[in-house]
């Protein structure tokens, strides 16, 4: 049986702030292998908004997101009071639209809890692909978690993955 054909976008910002607020530390290289599991990987992008205040500060991980597969596309964000604004939902919108209509893959991922990106769900899906969407459940919009194909809740993926970690470190 053929495998089948999965693209990968990941809203940086909504994603991390998540995992930060539960003290995670996400290894978004060992996500992408989760999510691309038994399917055929065609590409995954990830878009990481720049704080303008310190625009070098995530060099590191834009250099990571590359090293592991990711393309990165990253934006400038602007003050807004003593944070930033950053938003990347029409960026994401337009690339996962000409994924579906020019690639057609099987799947598209969504990781984003982002219940703006609903529309785009429901057109993606009229085109007959799935589109599973990747988040914390607590921080996933119920309206977002009822229009999808189907859920990858990355709480549990997060147990398995330091699961895994902690077994090759007793391993040693």
């Amino acid at each position: 049986m053929e495998k089948e054909k999965v693209v990968v976008f990941v809203d940086y910002a909504n994603i991390s702030r998540t995992a930060r607020e539960k003290r995670y530390r996400l290894d978004y290289h060992d996500l992408l292998q989760y999510v691309g599991e038994e399917r055929f990987l065609i590409d995954a992008h990830c878009y990481v908004p720049i704080n303008p205040r310190n625009e070098h500060r995530l060099d590191g991980v834009v250099e990571e997101l590359w090293r592991s597969g990711y393309i990165v596309t990253t934006k400038m964000g602007t003050i807004a009071g003593g944070t930033y604004k950053c938003n990347f939902d029409v960026e994401i919108a337009m690339d996962v639209l000409k994924v579906a209509y020019q690639v057609k893959p099987d799947i598209i991922v969504l990781a984003s809890g982002d219940s703006d990106f609903v529309p785009l769900i429901q057109e993606v899906r009229k085109s007959g692909i799935r589109v599973e969407v990747a988040a914390f459940e607590e921080n996933a919009g119920m309206d977002i978690l009822l229009k999808c194909s189907g859920f990858i809740d990355l709480a549990v993926y997060y147990e398995g993955y330091l699961a895994a970690q902690n077994g090759e470190q007793d391993e040693d």
